[in-house]
């Protein structure tokens, strides 16, 4: 990556070019923090409660009027209801360093959404009750004690990224790895649980020996007499069909790869070069669509598929043997996957990535035979998706940073970040952070997925998660009769939409209606008449996760029918009705958008036959069960089980790795593998007859933490490859026993000097964890001993 000179109010800034469009202006840190103390304290009796204090001098003129604050992926607001008790005992104090001198600190909103933004989600703005001067060269402590929202593990979690304003004056607060003390972190514990982690999932693995050094491993090898030395002058006959899209990418990946010059054609009957057919015998693959065969002879390679997605898939097999040795060993390679939906989803919302970006993960996923983008448009946070009739989305929705109306969120600190291997610096607090992907954008995006087997979905979460929508849209989203106190999970007081008002007279329902279906119907046409294999035309997601359970409990627009339903069951009519009045859309979402969290099947849903995809984001504990439900419900459900593919959570437990904790201590490339087994096992509880309503995995990269394109990759990589090896191979492989084949993965990863991470990097230039060092990170060290 490099570095980029932008220039805001005369003063140049260094940003990320894979960070959106920023620009910041910084003037010299007033306030030197000492220390930053996070953990459990004095008076934090329950297991969700933690203190923190920090200790800080101002080192400039005295302030006053001033305010303090911060972004910790932890709230530091109080939200006490029936339905929730968020930081009851919470307290907040500022003192003069070893003084009676101080002052409450009260956490600062604003009375309206329509207004710039003070504190939101894990952004906190403190500011003293009454006058309270910091004194120009005097030590202070802040006390913020006893919140109930989960102790900190990692740099991920801690606060960073502190600023002080006064008046119109921002100043960012500088802190490092070494300000921080994490009270409950002991390194030498945390050391010996990775490295019994690490031990026990080895001599776990189940005893599969690879015949063939391929990732994800196929069906069947059979070795052969002979080889085949690919050479310049060679030339790719297409015998399959007049389309060459594919035969292009063999010539064009035999070039990039090892030098050869070659030529396409249809001539059919053809006895040398490679041989592109179609496969007469589909029971060969199981009548799989994307399956192939791979048969190389002597002089001669034969790849045989049912269409121009086998023969990719060939390719990609293909490619690795011959960046391994251009000699091809003669042998026959018979393969198709387990599942017909292997996908990854990719948060634009929280930060958003560049269309050059983008692609580099759809040429990943392809390599990896993953064939769906899942990609999540819309949240809180942002809003990615530039509809030409809806200019706000651009101006509001897509624009964070103070003083914009929507504040700094997710704004992680550069210097506490492991994958900031460039040294960007990232965005602060008055930091404006924006972009948007054009039509023209997603229509390249689509373009270029598709010709790789590769279709995308689009995702704008709602009912909930919908805040940066309703900044955008105050008259047609906000409905004044809704007075509920509720909090979200990631913090947000006001990110639901006037659900009870949908297709109704009733306040801001017939504007809301209007925008709502015209959005959502906008989005669909979009993504229409992609040409891969498995696309559903008219398909959107409407997310429908984590809606508060305390949201419209005081809305008097929710009468009748809506009067006696749980806030989820409030969500899951609001998709009901959309759904009937919008017959032609294909409507997909998370778990709770169909079901309540006990896994039954809500009051008043969407029909499965309307449904597009249903992704269970639970852990394999829980999840295991709802799938059940779902698939024997008629639903078409993929397994995205937070313990196992959510690629944004953390390797391991160590303080310096990346990521949030709440599904799994260890989110890393076995735990990937794993999902092999909770396939089998989810399958195995569904009644025969509805099995095939399990479509497959994916992996998840949720952004909160994912800065830029290098913590992406990070997060990603080699993580990708559990899946890829779970989601295609047989599970015959995969699954002995209960036991996977991490081994045989991890071998076929390498240590660095060879292996599949090593062909990634030559590829695609990715510095995946752990590089140079292959797979070394996650293995035991007898097993890729150091050079």
């Amino acid at each position: 990556m490099k570095k980029i000179a932008l220039t805001f109010a005369a003063l140049p800034v260094l940003i990320s070019c894979s960070s959106g469009n920023s620009s910041s202006s910084n003037t010299t840190p007033l306030i030197n923090i000492s220390s930053v103390t996070v953990g459990k304290m004095a008076g934090d009796s329950q297991a969700s409660q933690f203190s923190t204090v920090i200790k800080f001098t101002n080192g400039n003129n005295k302030l006053s009027n001033w305010q303090f604050g911060f972004y910790m992926p932890r709230s530091f607001d109080t939200v006490v209801t029936t339905q929730q008790s968020v930081n009851p005992d919470l307290l907040m104090q500022i003192c003069i360093e070893n003084s009676t001198s101080c002052a409450n600190l009260k956490y600062q909103t604003t009375s309206s959404i329509t207004s710039q933004d003070l504190s939101a989600g894990y952004t906190t703005v403190l500011a003293p009750e009454g006058s309270f001067i910091l004194e120009s060269g005097v030590n202070y402590v802040v006390s913020l004690l006893h919140n109930n929202q989960w102790n900190a593990g990692n740099y991920s979690a801690v606060p960073q990224n502190f600023f002080i304003t006064s008046g119109s004056q921002v100043s960012n607060i500088p802190t490092t790895t070494t300000t921080y003390q994490l009270l409950d972190y002991d390194e030498t514990a945390v050391n010996t649980q990775i490295s019994q982690h690490i031990n026990t999932i080895w001599a776990n693995s189940n005893s599969f020996s690879e015949s063939i050094n391929l990732i994800p491993s196929p069906v069947a090898y059979v070795a052969g007499t002979g080889s085949y030395t690919l050479q310049s002058g060679i030339v790719i006959h297409n015998e399959l069909n007049t389309d060459n899209t594919v035969a292009n990418f063999y010539r064009d990946d035999l070039a990039k790869d090892l030098g050869i010059s070659a030529t396409v054609d249809n001539q059919a009957n053809a006895t040398s070069g490679i041989i592109i057919k179609q496969l007469s015998d589909a029971s060969l693959i199981a009548n799989n669509q994307e399956g192939y065969q791979i048969v190389v002879g002597n002089g001669v390679v034969y790849v045989y598929a049912l269409n121009n997605t086998g023969a990719l898939y060939a390719l990609q097999s293909l490619r690795q043997l011959w960046n391994q040795n251009p000699t091809l060993a003669a042998a026959t390679i018979t393969d198709y996957p387990r599942f017909k939906y292997r996908g990854v989803l990719l948060d634009t919302a929280r930060h958003f990535f560049s269309v050059a970006e983008i692609k580099v993960l759809i040429d990943l996923a392809l390599v990896h035979k993953i064939n769906t983008l899942h990609m999540h448009f819309a949240d809180d946070e942002g809003t990615r998706i530039g509809l030409a009739a809806y200019p706000s989305i651009k101006s509001v929705a897509d624009v964070r940073g103070y003083p914009n109306s929507i504040t700094a969120l997710m704004f992680i600190q550069g210097n506490l970040d492991i994958t900031n291997f460039n040294d960007l610096t990232y965005p602060q607090y008055n930091t404006t952070y924006t972009g948007t992907y054009s039509l023209n954008d997603l229509a390249e995006l689509v373009s270029y997925a598709n010709k790789r087997g590769i279709t995308i979905i689009p995702e704008i979460d709602t009912p909930g998660h919908a805040r940066s929508l309703i900044k955008a849209f105050p008259d047609e989203l906000v409905d004044p009769n809704d007075k509920s106190d509720f909090i979200s999970v990631q913090g947000y007081t006001d990110d639901v939409l006037p659900v009870c008002t949908y297709n109704s007279t009733t306040s801001v329902g017939p504007k809301f209606t209007t925008l709502f279906d015209s959005i959502f119907n906008q989005a669909a046409t979009i993504f229409n008449n992609q040409s891969t294999l498995y696309a559903i035309n008219n398909e959107i997601s409407v997310g429908g996760d984590e809606v508060s359970s305390g949201a419209w409990t005081n809305d008097s627009s929710c009468s009748g029918q809506w009067a006696s339903l749980s806030a989820l069951g409030k969500s899951q009519l609001f998709f009901q009705m959309f759904a009937a009045k919008n017959p032609n859309l294909k409507i997909s979402g998370w778990q709770q958008y169909i079901q309540t969290d006990e896994t039954a099947l809500g009051q008043n849903v969407v029909p499965a036959a309307q449904a597009g995809h249903v992704w269970i984001w639970n852990t394999s504990t829980g999840g295991i069960p709802q799938a059940k439900v779902l698939a024997e419900s008629g639903y078409p459900v993929v397994l995205d089980y937070a313990d196992e593919t959510y690629f944004d959570l953390a390797y391991n437990p160590a303080i310096t790795e990346p990521g949030f904790t709440w599904a799994t201590g260890f989110s890393d490339t076995q735990a990937a593998l794993m999902s092999a087994v909770s396939a089998t096992q989810t399958v195995n509880q569904i009644a025969p007859a509805y099995q095939q309503n399990i479509l497959g995995l994916e992996g998840t990269l949720w952004a909160e933490n994912l800065a830029t394109y290098d913590h992406m990759i990070y997060m990603a990589l080699p993580k990708m490859a559990g899946l890829a090896e779970a989601g295609w191979s047989p599970a015959s492989i995969t699954d002995i026993n209960n036991q996977v084949n991490w081994q045989s993965l991890s071998t076929r990863l390498g240590c660095g000097q060879t292996g599949f991470l090593v062909y990634l990097n030559k590829l695609f230039a990715v510095h995946y964890r752990g590089y140079p060092n292959g797979i070394a990170l996650e293995v035991p060290s007898s097993s890729c001993p150091k050079n």
